[in-house]
């Protein structure tokens, strides 16, 4: 029997992985050894990535999303000072704007040493940035109901943090390139749709008796179950610039979780039927290309249509209105309201600035100054 880890209900802790940067060039600088072990007090919640230019901030467990918010501006304050002392800085961001992949520092250590070697050409070009959102959950039934159900909206979350228009100093045409970027590397994208937890443990075992994992660490999907942690983890933003968009994303993130978790103990699945996967993936596509600009499809009356993305949004927060009011989180969910209302995205923000300057380098210290909290 698999245990699954206990946490407090709907908690939440938020991954953000941050870029190292110069702040005469713009360009990512390898300095994450000299963060590890200096910045004493968060040393805890600093992390390494698989390149030199990335520190991870990991928060603590935190209740509520103002303890949350409190905890995250801590950690980017304090990481900020240590920067500057240093003479770096640090950027939020889903893609670094021109940064080559292939002049990265491979940070140094088996396992990304293990990862270079099994994923090859595929694990180099990951210069990548995202956010992740832990939600605690009661049991590993629950844990599989919610992450079942949620995929129906990461579409949604990942149109509201698209936040990677830039990729080596091309303009791609995409709203978040860091997904399609991530997209390469297998145990990526949807999960698919499990039967219960003994169905998602056969899919975990095939995987490690085959010798393609080690842990659910290795499995890389958009929403993924923590046994070890006792949570969800929703894996699909971009890492958004700015503490008031990242904090509001996943403020969000924990009211759709509460909702699903009432329905599940509600035994009310009749709300949430199964969606059609392929529906979910051609939504998925079209959010990481138009953000909130876009258009979804959907099923209605056994027909397909085309529906407006901020109309959709607008509908997920009148249907979560209650979780919003009971977490008290109306000030994030104003705040993703007036994104969505405006059609307003880290991406949109960074092609306006390069559209304004026609310099990259300008569209990095813009976004270094809305990255300090």
């Amino acid at each position: 029997m698999t245990s699954f880890g206990e946490s407090s209900e709907f908690s939440l802790g938020i991954e953000e992985e941050l870029q190292i940067v110069d702040p005469e060039t713009g360009e990512l600088v390898s300095r994450v050894d000299e963060f590890i072990g200096e910045v004493k007090h968060i040393e805890s919640n600093l992390r390494k990535e698989l390149f030199q230019s990335i520190i991870e901030i990991a928060s603590d467990v935190c209740e509520d999303i103002d303890e949350a918010r409190e905890n995250v501006k801590r950690l980017r304050g304090e990481l900020f000072d240590y920067c500057e002392d240093k003479g770096y800085e640090l950027m939020a961001s889903g893609t670094h704007p021109f940064a080559n992949w292939d002049e990265q520092d491979i940070t140094e250590g088996e396992r990304y040493q293990e990862f270079v070697d099994k994923l090859r050409w595929t694990a180099k070009r990951e210069l990548i940035f995202g956010q992740h959102v832990h939600i605690g959950v009661a049991s590993k039934e629950e844990a599989i109901f919610c992450t079942n159900k949620i995929k129906k909206y990461l579409p949604h979350l990942l149109a509201l943090s698209v936040n990677s228009p830039f990729w080596q100093g091309e303009e791609t045409g995409l709203k978040s390139t860091r997904i399609r970027i991530f997209d390469n590397l297998p145990r990526t994208g949807l999960p698919k749709e499990f039967e219960d937890w003994k169905d998602y443990k056969k899919v975990e075992n095939r995987l490690k008796k085959g010798g393609s994992i080690d842990d659910i660490t290795m499995i890389w999907w958009d929403v993924r179950p923590r046994p070890d942690l006792g949570t969800i983890e929703i894996r699909i933003s971009d890492l958004p610039t700015t503490l008031d968009e990242s904090i509001s994303i996943a403020a969000i993130t924990q009211a759709l979780t509460y909702r699903l978790s009432k329905i599940y103990k509600e035994e009310r699945e009749d709300l949430y039927p199964k969606v059609d996967q392929e529906i979910i993936k051609e939504n998925r596509w079209r959010a990481l290309r138009d953000g909130l600009e876009g258009k979804f499809i959907k099923r209605e009356n056994n027909e397909i249509k085309e529906v407006d993305v901020a109309d959709e949004i607008n509908n997920l927060l009148d249907q979560i209105s209650t979780e919003i009011s009971e977490l008290g989180i109306k000030k994030e969910a104003k705040k993703i309201r007036e994104m969505n209302n405006k059609r307003y995205t880290g991406a949109k923000r960074q092609l306006e600035i390069n559209e304004r300057t026609n310099d990259l380098s300008e569209v990095v210290k813009e976004l270094i100054e809305l990255t300090q909290p």
